[in-house]
């Protein structure tokens, strides 16, 4: 995928990570007016960290600039745009580099620096720390340095927010990680370098939980073949979770939430990431949500610019909610995800929000509704701009949309195509603007790399989802971070093409 790490000069390494901006690389022609970094994401640790960000494309003779203001210890360097030095301050922000040439040609870039005080991960055992993080010292004596589990139990030992780097490799975790009881950032080095996993095989553990009012936020990093019940790798109950820009692979639950389980006024925020391969059986229902199971009143779930496909479950291949959730699906794709009950996405209650993403070719192997399974009132779904298409039932025959109770609530806001005639949703896609038995002309096959965090399907040549949004309803940028064009009718679904 698009993103790079970070290079680093001296003992301490730092990685890009999270979300991504537009990369103006994807278009053809991208030239004198184009400022790009090879991240937009940078982790360091205070007091620690040397970062050395430097633009890998800028206009000819430019002068820069950035605001808000670097933390202290670092600086912007004007004639040359490279952000350089050790933060000896915190800092969690946004910041805008605004490159200026002649003749007017201005350019910008988006990053996120965060600066904590925290640690570097330099071992991979899974061996606790001496004093299971009393002191601010990581070490765990026996694996003969700081690993994952020694800085996870110092950063909870802590007041204030808490960086946790993990440098490229794989890290085998034989047991929980545990509960976070204070603020804490992990930060790999991106998704496909920094793989954090079960040692055995869906062994019975999950990596993390949240029971109390802290943030737990994963950055660029994998985690793969964990397993338990009611979310495979983390378990939130209170608090918040964020995650940016990771992989989640062959995790399974023995329950519900193939890789997360979210209850109780839980807040949860996916952001450019992809679940490849998960699954949530048994239980009293053969599983709930392949990928995310959200339980009850306050519960929140964003999920922004993400992929799902390979996932598994009886209700709800990718996401089940129950009264009470809300889960906000924006830019996203789900393909190739199969269910046994009720579709990729399935609720006995709760609220969908579905807005410009692509939900297809999606499978039921026992049942009728491979798309959207409303099952039971006061479910209620709203769409725009939408693609759900070629999701086929048990028997092999397009099935998008399904009503289970006549109760519950589909609400169309505009600009959605459904592949089939939408079943008994029909009347729900009532706008001008929706399509039923339309084909989106979608490339074949997989979700693949077309730029972005995360792969993607693209239109084809002619498809009737061009230009065919609502447009006060289109997001300002799409899946690969791509802008939509300010104003005017944007594409269906989750990627915007020429």
């Amino acid at each position: 995928m698009r993103r790079a790490a970070l290079t680093i000069v001296g003992v301490m390494a730092v990685v890009g990570c999270g979300r991504i901006g537009y990369d103006p690389a994807i278009d053809a022609g991208a030239g004198a007016g184009e400022l790009r970094y090879p991240t937009d994401d940078v982790a360091a640790v205070v007091n620690a960290t040397v970062i050395d960000l430097r633009p890998v494309a800028s206009p000819p003779g430019a002068t820069f600039t950035i605001a808000p203001a670097l933390p202290l210890g670092v600086v912007l360097d004007a004639d040359s745009g490279a952000i350089l030095g050790v933060p000896t301050a915190a800092a969690d922000a946004m910041f805008t580099v605004t490159a200026r040439a002649a003749a007017g040609v201005t350019a910008e870039f988006e990053l996120r620096l965060t600066a904590l005080p925290g640690w570097i991960v330099d071992v991979p055992g899974d061996q606790p720390d001496d004093d299971g993080g009393a002191d601010t010292t990581c070490l765990a004596s026996a694996a003969g340095g700081c690993t994952l589990r020694a800085a996870f139990q110092t950063a909870n030992q802590r007041t204030l927010r808490q960086l946790i780097l993990v440098p490229a490799g794989a890290y085998a975790i034989g047991a929980s990680l545990g509960v976070v009881t204070n603020d804490v950032v992990i930060a790999g080095a991106g998704a496909t370098a920094t793989i954090v996993r079960a040692a055995t095989f869906r062994p019975g553990f999950r990596a993390y939980g949240v029971t109390s009012a802290h943030t737990l936020a994963l950055r660029g990093t994998t985690y793969r073949d964990f397993g338990n019940a009611d979310g495979a790798v983390v378990h939130a109950t209170a608090g918040r979770v964020e995650i940016d820009d990771c992989h989640f692979a062959a995790n399974a639950s023995a329950g519900s939430g193939g890789v997360l389980f979210a209850s109780d006024g839980a807040v949860v925020v996916a952001r450019d990431s992809l679940f490849i391969d998960n699954e949530s059986f048994g239980g009293c229902c053969s599983g709930w949500g392949g990928v995310i199971d959200g339980e009850g009143p306050g519960t929140t779930i964003d999920v922004d610019g993400c992929t799902a496909t390979g996932n598994t479950s009886a209700w709800g291949s990718f996401a089940h909610v129950t009264s009470g959730t809300n889960l906000r699906l924006i830019n996203s794709t789900l393909a190739r995800n199969v269910a046994t009950i009720a579709g990729a996405l399935a609720s006995p209650g709760g609220h969908y929000l579905v807005v410009n993403s692509t939900i297809v070719a999606n499978t039921n192997t026992r049942d009728d509704a491979a798309g959207l399974y409303v099952h039971a009132s006061p479910a209620r779904y709203q769409l725009v701009n939408t693609i759900v298409a070629g999701n086929t039932d048990a028997s092999g025959a397009e099935h998008d949309c399904r009503k289970n109770d006549p109760a519950t609530v589909v609400t169309s806001l505009g600009g959605n195509l459904i592949g089939d005639a939408a079943g008994n949703c029909a009347a729900s896609f009532d706008q001008p603007s929706d399509r039923l038995s339309t084909d989106p002309l979608l490339e074949p096959g997989a979700p693949s790399d077309h730029g972005g965090p995360t792969p993607t399907l693209l239109l084809q040549a002619g498809s009737p989802a061009h230009a065919a949004g609502v447009s006060a309803q289109c997001p300002p940028r799409d899946q690969r971070g791509r802008p939509r064009p300010p104003g005017a009718a944007c594409d269906l679904g989750a990627t915007e093409t020429p």
